[in-house]
């Protein structure tokens, strides 16, 4: 690479150290308001919701990212076990697929810990005892 070779050599660029380089441009052309009135560009016309968290992930996004247990990443088990408790906060556990909640309650790898794999086991245990009152 050309900057590598030049770095070698002491041959950076530097910026002096009285000239100020302007990072993010400050919007006064356009706003002509107070500084503490401007907003970004990008912005301009519409509030930023800085209320609204994982209810705002629809349910088929948050049982994709939970029924998909392949692979142990770290980052993949994370955005699991986030996904998994948000559906134990909607109440919605109901709606994950019996093979996946099985692999959240052996947990043989202990990636989920024990809050997931108890309600894992609940929702398994609900759904063995409706199937037996019905068979019989």
């Amino acid at each position: 690479m050309a900057w590598s070779v030049a770095e070698k050599r002491g041959e950076t660029k530097r910026t002096p150290a009285n000239k100020v380089v302007e990072v993010r441009p400050t919007g006064k052309e356009s706003s002509g308001g107070a500084a503490g009135d401007e907003k970004p560009k990008n912005q301009m016309g519409k509030e930023r919701d800085l209320a609204g968290g994982m209810e705002m992930l629809e349910l088929d996004f948050l049982l994709g990212v939970i029924e998909n247990t392949r692979g142990d990443d770290k980052t993949d088990v994370s955005m699991r076990r986030l996904s998994f408790n948000e559906l134990l906060r909607r109440e919605q556990q109901n709606q994950i697929d019996s093979s996946a909640l099985t692999v959240y309650a052996v947990d043989e790898s202990n990636l989920y810990g024990k809050t997931i794999q108890c309600e894992a086991m609940k929702e398994l245990t609900k759904r063995t005892g409706h199937k037996s009152k019905g068979s019989g």
